[in-house]
């Protein structure tokens, strides 16, 4: 975001992005610091931790098997007419 686009920003915006911003370096923080204490931990606690991350950063993809590829996904043409019908307009025909 340039000084510009900041400077029309309303003041409340503005504050409410600051507080934001102080929030996600809090976290930040919080993280490091974990990971400096798990560093320092027996393994017990170390595979715990990544246990706990791998859970927080969830299922990103789920293939099927290993020959799977995103990229040979078929279109489900019946999920698709339900979208336009459920959003009341015509998309790509």
């Amino acid at each position: 975001m340039g000084f510009d686009a900041v400077r029309r920003l309303p003041l409340k915006t503005f504050w409410m992005m600051h507080r934001n911003i102080d929030r996600i370096e809090a976290k930040r923080d919080m993280r490091a610091m974990s990971v400096a204490m798990v560093a320092q931990s027996t393994p017990d606690t170390a595979r715990a931790f990544r246990e706990e991350l791998v859970i927080e950063a969830g299922t990103i993809i789920k293939l099927g098997g290993p020959t799977e590829s995103p990229l040979d996904a078929k279109r489900d043409e019946a999920g698709f007419a339900e979208l336009k019908m459920m959003a009341g307009q015509k998309i790509g025909s």
